[in-house]
């Protein structure tokens, strides 16, 4: 968590970090200040002695973050972009030499978003600047291992995700249940076609509502497309009856911040066998793997328990063969934060030795996926795609908390 930077640091032998925030939103601004700061460059010694250059039009914000302030003017940045014949050659030299300043010699990690060949120019012009300047290439970086784990304030704010991304699940749960039936499609209160398109709006519209955006699509796919797990799905498509509806989404803070992230499948009628099967091993995956989470474990671990259950029911999984695109094709979960993916992963490959820990916060996801293509599998299976998640916070007491409570229930009667 936040408050490890400084003895991570030091664990690494590292001078400091840098991070850069290149007039956007910069996630890793946002953890090291608790602002969102988009022009500005902080710095961080060991020691914990902190310094951020920052836009004067952003001044105020700089001053929340409760360490020494100045500005690009102040230290004449135009001129130096004047002198260098870049901005990229511009940061770097004001970079290099603010860490001369402040004593940073060594090795130092660098974060920012930015283009790859504007981060070089900076990063080779810092170094020219100041000679006792090395990059730290570590890895897993400095800031990868400290959001491994969450304090309070970050569990906080990720619960007000997930509860306005269970607020939104319920809202389209409800609404497909409220549908009439026409044909192979549905109407609702005498509309058009309903399509997957007015799903995706009832989310976007919820996550408005409780303060949250979308960072990336969210998922609203059905049939063969939900047999792809990250195929967003074409929001032109009818709503189709005895076909599951994937939806996957995770919201994040407006504006940038922390996320969620939750699934659930549902199939409008009855829901023909074969998915009913598919969807009851998912299920029963799932359950293996909530069931058996305990502090310490192995994060790997649970991924194999999954494996196991879904190649006794016959499914290909990635243990069976890492090329497969049918059956269980992905990991079991993942942390999430600022970053909807980030550390720690709930499979891979056994060189991953993370355990569980107080303060993480991640997903359990087993999936089962067979595209209409899948010639190997047989034709009543094919077009299927399922998946169910949650997400689930890692108690200090070593018990764990599912922040996304919601009914698991696969088929939803409609009116008419």
């Amino acid at each position: 968590m936040r408050s490890d930077l400084d003895r991570l640091m030091q664990q690494r032998k590292l001078a400091g970090l840098v991070v850069l925030a290149d007039d956007r939103y910069s996630p890793a601004m946002y953890y090291v200040t608790g602002q969102k700061i988009t022009h500005a460059v902080y710095f961080r010694g060991a020691d914990g002695r902190a310094h951020l250059i920052v836009n004067p039009m952003e001044r105020d914000q700089a001053a929340r973050v409760g360490c020494e302030v100045s500005t690009f003017p102040q230290h004449g940045l135009n001129k130096l972009v004047e002198q260098e014949g870049s901005t990229a050659r511009g940061l770097g030299r004001l970079i290099g030499e603010t860490c001369a300043t402040l004593g940073l010699a060594g090795p130092v990690a660098f974060y920012g978003d930015t283009a790859l060949g504007h981060a070089w120019q900076v990063l080779e012009r810092a170094r020219a600047a100041h000679p006792g300047l090395a990059i730290d290439a570590g890895q897993p970086d400095l800031l990868a291992m400290a959001r491994v784990t969450k304090d309070d304030a970050e569990i906080a704010a990720i619960r007000r995700a997930a509860d306005g991304a269970v607020h939104a699940m319920s809202s389209v749960r409800d609404y497909l249940a409220a549908l009439r039936r026409d044909g192979d499609g549905f109407r609702h209160n005498g509309s058009g076609p309903v399509t997957l398109g007015d799903l995706r709006r009832r989310l976007q519209a919820a996550f408005l509502e409780h303060g949250l955006g979308e960072d990336g699509e969210s998922i609203v796919s059905q049939g063969r497309d939900a047999g792809v797990p990250h195929n967003r799905g074409d929001d032109q498509q009818p709503l189709r009856a005895g076909t599951p509806i994937l939806v996957d989404i995770f919201p994040s803070e407006a504006g940038g911040g922390y996320h969620s992230d939750l699934t659930r499948t549902f199939c409008l009628g009855p829901a023909p066998e074969p998915l009913r099967k598919i969807y009851g091993d998912c299920h029963d995956a799932f359950r293996a793997a909530m069931d058996t989470l305990k502090l310490g474990g192995p994060c790997r671990s649970y991924q194999e328990t999954v494996c196991d259950l879904y190649e006794r029911r016959g499914h290909a999984t990635l243990r069976t063969s890492e090329t497969t695109e049918e059956g269980y094709v992905h990991g079991l979960g993942h942390g999430v934060g600022l970053a909807v993916h980030e550390a720690p992963r709930l499979g891979g490959p056994p060189s991953n030795t993370q355990t569980l820990a107080p303060g993480m916060v991640i997903t359990i996801e087993p999936g089962l996926y067979i595209a209409r293509n899948a010639t190997a599998a047989p034709e009543a299976l094919r077009g299927i795609g399922v998946r169910i998640e949650d997400l689930v916070l890692v108690r200090a007491d070593g018990t764990f908390e599912n922040l996304t409570l919601l009914p698991y229930e696969l088929e939803i009667e409609t009116r008419g």
